[in-house]
């Protein structure tokens, strides 16, 4: 009898364990052009924007995701332009249906239909950092009035109004335990990252203005880490955990203890993910450096059977690409004015251009959709010589900038001519972008006519001429 017990408990654990089959179907009734859709990849319940696949649409009109997962995960569908965007939480075994005629118009039928409906009404920023608005802080121009009495009091109001609207639907039987506890530890590492984040920039802004730490911040964040730990294998399931342990690592650890080695604080789990996820946003973020190679390296050999990898070596191959591409000469199409850091004036830029008509590119090596917009610099270039056009490139590259801004120009091969704009000069492009407030949003493309007079002052991106748009307002 004892053997037959001991099978049967065999064969549940196992049964529990084993993957089971999600079908998300996706509809965009009112949105025909909508041909692909992007979706986060859950990997053991992780959720993470950064680690996805794209679905393309049937021939039927709709999207078909299937999927086999093991436990309660939470899955983003976006579409090219994030302009529509549900998250799912999903249960093995089930199926959703989701209608989406606009990000504020989705019906979501299947498994706790009314509470999936009730989730997408919740907060979701991309940075918890935005979302501090919502409870009166302008991160941007941060009050000391704020107590942290009124934050905790806040979060805490917050946080009870979200769970107690699921706990009505579960006491009615209308979402299942799974559904609800995964909204619970979400919610928690939400409000969690919200209130450490408060403590954070206001420690912060005490340090920059050397001014005296407050005990009571420090005994808060103390408070929030050791209450809601990153360890916790619940957390980690939250698309909230990334920062909140980022925060933790970046900033928390040094703060209370000086000590800066996470291995201590992660269990093997949550480590993994932590460093699959670091390196894929430092990437993501554009950056080259060398060091992530050998992260990425050190991240294979600690994981070899790591599923995050996958999504890792495309972004480590660009970065062995360029630190390959950088070696190597300048192509002779590439050009810099000679003495352009003596440059003051944008009327002086332009007059090495006389009697040319200019496409200026006002750019910065750091700057993502500046970075973006290269990717149709071939067609760009053959519709400016259609044009008879010269292509221009200011960078507003600081100077300790200079060597990576030259590397970004061989990399990107921005054949034309480049000068990167001194403080002066900035300064002057400011006043040219915007004579009423002090700013430039880049990327910012200009055109010039012969004689230096500008024909648009607000051009056309290089997206927009390869889509079809004219250069110039009356072609």
């Amino acid at each position: 009898m004892k053997k037959f017990l001991s099978a049967l408990l065999l064969l549940a654990v196992i049964g529990c364990n084993r993957q089971k089959e999600v079908v998300i179907t996706v509809y965009f009734p009112e949105q025909p052009e909508v041909n692909m859709l992007v979706y986060s990849v859950p990997i053991s319940g992780t959720t993470y924007l950064g680690f996805n696949d794209t679905l393309k649409q049937s021939v039927e009109g709709k999207f078909e995701l299937k999927m086999k997962i093991k436990q309660p995960s939470f899955i983003t569908i976006w579409d090219e332009g994030f302009a529509n965007r549900v998250k799912l939480l999903v249960e093995p075994g089930n199926n959703y249906q989701i209608s989406m005629l606009s990000q504020k118009n989705i019906e979501i039928t299947g498994a706790n239909e009314k509470g999936q409906m009730l989730y997408t009404t919740l907060p979701d920023p991309s940075f918890i950092e935005l979302e501090l608005r919502t409870i009166g802080i302008n991160v941007f121009n941060f009050s000391d009035t704020i107590s942290l009495t009124y934050i905790n009091q806040k979060i805490s109001e917050l946080k009870q109004s979200d769970l107690s609207k699921f706990k009505e639907l579960f006491d009615n039987n209308e979402i299942t335990k799974s559904f609800f506890d995964l909204v619970q530890k979400d919610r928690d590492c939400y409000y969690a990252s919200l209130e450490a984040r408060f403590s954070l920039l206001k420690l912060n802004r005490l340090i920059r203005n050397e001014l005296e730490v407050d005990d009571d911040l420090l005994e808060n964040l103390k408070k929030i880490y050791t209450q809601y730990p990153p360890n916790d294998e619940n957390l980690l399931f939250s698309s909230f955990w990334r920062e909140y342990t980022a925060l933790y690592e970046s900033q928390y650890k040094q703060f209370i203890e000086n000590d800066f080695e996470l291995d201590k604080y992660l269990n093997a789990k949550a480590l993994e993910f932590f460093w699959a996820t670091h390196i894929h946003f430092t990437c993501f973020q554009g950056s080259f450096d060398k060091e992530l190679i050998s992260l990425f390296e050190q991240f294979e050999n600690d994981y070899p059977q790591s599923e995050y990898s996958r999504f890792l070596k495309p972004y480590i191959d660009k970065i062995v690409d360029y630190h390959r591409i950088i070696e190597q000469p300048f192509d002779t199409a590439i050009l810099f004015l000679e003495n352009y850091e003596n440059i003051n004036t944008f009327e002086e830029a332009i007059e090495h251009f006389r009697g040319k008509k200019i496409y200026v590119d006002v750019w910065a090596q750091w700057c993502g959709p500046c970075i973006r917009e290269f990717a149709h610099n071939d067609a760009l270039k053959k519709i400016l010589s259609e044009n008879d056009v010269q292509l221009f490139y200011i960078s507003i590259d600081r100077d300790n900038y200079e060597q990576e801004w030259k590397n970004a120009i061989k990399y990107y091969n921005l054949t034309g001519t480049h000068i990167r704009a001194n403080e002066v000069l900035y300064n002057n492009l400011m006043k040219l972008y915007s004579p009423e407030y002090p700013l430039i949003a880049i990327p910012w493309y200009l055109l010039i006519d012969e004689d230096g007079n500008i024909m648009e002052r607000r051009a056309k991106s290089p997206s927009q001429l390869v889509s079809g748009e004219k250069l110039l307002e009356n072609d």
